[in-house]
């Protein structure tokens, strides 16, 4: 099972559209805490104080034999998934899934950058914290004319953005692109000790590596890889939600 705290509705769109697709043939259960994505989203530092919540549930669950939490096996994975944005809680909330395992899917400036990647032809322009820039290339992409335009092309301070049908079949079409280019980011990451792990999934990041001084970066991949490799042995086939 594969619990995901996220940060906007944007993300818990994508990921909903990857359960659908694949979900049955990779055979994992995905789980959003909470079940209802909070109106203005959550900061990085609830994001994760959440997932440490529902690890604690899940390890407590399973000492108790409780299977409606899962059975705390290797199979158990909890990810807190959010951007740099204008966010001023980044350290404290990287601290916290550190020391308390929780796994991050970490976008700077933004998750439009992972969503750019589907349809890129090669790596972007390092692109600092200016997401708008992001946000207008978007909107050169078929489908995508409106995409952020009612939030400003705003993070998840501002209103919600949404993908539509169109859209989420589009960018599922071109995700091997997105994983790809994600790679290369990391591997050009400024540090020069950052490099995509040969092993799906696996944080390619240097530990030192401080998050605030990565450039146009994208952990998302890792999760993507996580949900669609088969090769986990995962069970279940429904995506269940908490409240």
């Amino acid at each position: 099972m594969v619990t995901v705290v996220s940060e906007g509705k944007t993300e818990r769109n994508y990921l909903e559209r990857v359960h659908d697709e694949a979900g049955q043939d990779s055979r994992f259960v995905l789980h959003f805490d909470p079940q209802t994505q909070p109106g203005k989203g959550l900061k990085p530092s609830e994001v994760v104080n959440r997932a440490v919540d529902v690890q604690y549930r899940i390890t407590r669950s399973a000492q108790e034999g409780d299977e409606e939490e899962g059975d705390g096996g290797p199979d158990q994975y909890v990810w807190a998934v959010f951007d740099r944005d204008q966010h001023n809680d980044i350290d404290e909330a990287m601290r916290t899934a550190s020391k308390n395992g929780i796994e991050v899917a970490f976008s700077t400036p933004s998750f439009d950058l992972w969503l750019l990647l589907h349809f890129a032809p090669g790596l972007p322009a390092n692109v600092s914290s200016e997401n708008n820039q992001l946000v207008r290339k978007l909107n050169a992409v078929r489908h995508f004319e409106r995409y952020g335009r009612s939030s400003g092309g705003k993070g998840s301070d501002s209103k919600p953005k949404t993908l539509n049908d169109a859209q989420l079949t589009a960018l599922w079409a071109k995700r091997d692109n997105a994983v790809r280019l994600a790679r290369q980011l990391v591997d050009r990451c400024s540090r020069g000790l950052c490099r995509a792990s040969s092993t799906k999934a696996e944080q390619g990041h240097h530990w030192s590596c401080d998050p605030l001084k990565r450039d146009t970066q994208t952990d998302f991949y890792r999760l993507l890889e996580l949900l669609t490799d088969d090769g986990r042995g995962r069970a279940g086939r429904e995506r269940r939600g908490d409240g």
